[in-house]
């Protein structure tokens, strides 16, 4: 299978887990009880979700430009997780508004343990990294050889395997 159909595949189950996590009452899991879903990201949380299925078309299809602006977006959600969950978790916060917003995520579901003032990030996101980490590598290595692939073939379509 091509690395372009494995970027793919990741994509869509990172879209399944994220839609069913972030539109669901899954309780301690996301913090939602019952219907309606209480989300105060609704139209960030749209983007995201229209956002990966243009991603995953691209993979799915070779669309070069959607295959690099998605790594890049994925690139940033990468970096957003990094600074607000797995940062503070390794080193600790100090600030009273460090403090306030992952006290907030205390009462969900965990699974690693808060150590002092290393607030660990909840389960919902924990698993969100698990999707997001491993499709955005798979994403940015896809693109990689869908580039080097075009250099070796400027004429016309490569053959594909």
């Amino acid at each position: 299978m091509r690395i372009s159909k494995f970027a793919f595949w990741y994509v869509v189950c990172l879209f399944l887990y994220y839609t069913i996590d972030r539109w669901s009452p899954l309780g301690n899991w996301n913090g939602n009880f019952g219907w309606p879903v209480h989300n105060d990201q609704a139209s960030l949380d749209m983007f995201v979700c229209a956002a990966l299925l243009g991603i995953a078309a691209s993979f799915w299809w070779h669309f070069q430009p959607g295959m690099i602006i998605g790594s890049l977006l994925l690139g940033l959600w990468v970096y957003f997780h990094v600074q607000a969950w797995w940062i503070p978790y390794f080193f600790g916060v100090s600030s009273p508004q460090a403090i306030a917003f992952h006290s907030q995520f205390l009462s969900h579901v965990q699974v690693l343990p808060k150590i002092g003032n290393h607030f660990p990030p909840d389960a919902e996101h924990t698993f969100i990294d698990v999707f997001v980490f491993p499709t955005f590598a798979f994403c940015v290595l896809a693109t990689v050889h869908s580039l080097k692939r075009k250099k070796k073939h400027p004429g016309g379509k490569p053959n594909r395997e």
